[in-house]
């Protein structure tokens, strides 16, 4: 297995930035690459949170899905994905420091591909660092910007 962690801190209550990853498609439409999200369901708890993701690598269009499997209120999001060829785990963690917050994205490749597997969990990585900050820095921007509009 392979991991890949970025954190960010946002100057916004736990709650806001909580409340902004539990929308699906707002919070996953902040790809810096044009991810499409679509077909959106919200459930209230959290759990079960689904949409479908619309991507292009390259010239390849690329659809997959999204699914949030487990919530804590204003702590966790946990969330599977499933494109073609790849299924990577998210966990996003929410930490509370004063009027700020933390917002941790770990994502795990496994990859079970005898003699090769472990290489591609590594591409897999590599692949995602840069978009993964470029998903921070514009989640960071976009709460910020809705509480400093809210006040």
């Amino acid at each position: 297995m392979a991991k890949l962690t970025r954190s960010i801190e946002i100057d916004a209550p736990v709650e806001k930035v909580f409340d902004f990853a539990m929308d699906v498609g707002k919070f996953w439409s902040s790809w810096p690459e044009d991810i499409a999200v679509r077909d959106v369901e919200l459930k209230p708890d959290g759990v079960g949170t689904s949409a479908r993701l619309f991507g292009h690598f390259f010239v390849i269009h690329m659809e997959g899905t999204i699914e949030y499997t487990d919530v804590v209120p204003n702590e966790r999001i946990d969330a599977d994905i499933h494109w073609v060829g790849e299924s990577p785990s998210w966990v996003f963690t929410f930490e509370s420091a004063d009027d700020a917050t933390t917002l941790t994205a770990e994502a795990e490749w496994d990859v079970k591909v005898p003699v090769v597997g472990k290489r591609i969990e590594g591409m897999m990585v590599k692949g995602h660092e840069e978009g993964l900050e470029g998903l921070l820095e514009t989640v960071k921007s976009r709460v910020e910007t809705e509480v400093a509009a809210a006040v």
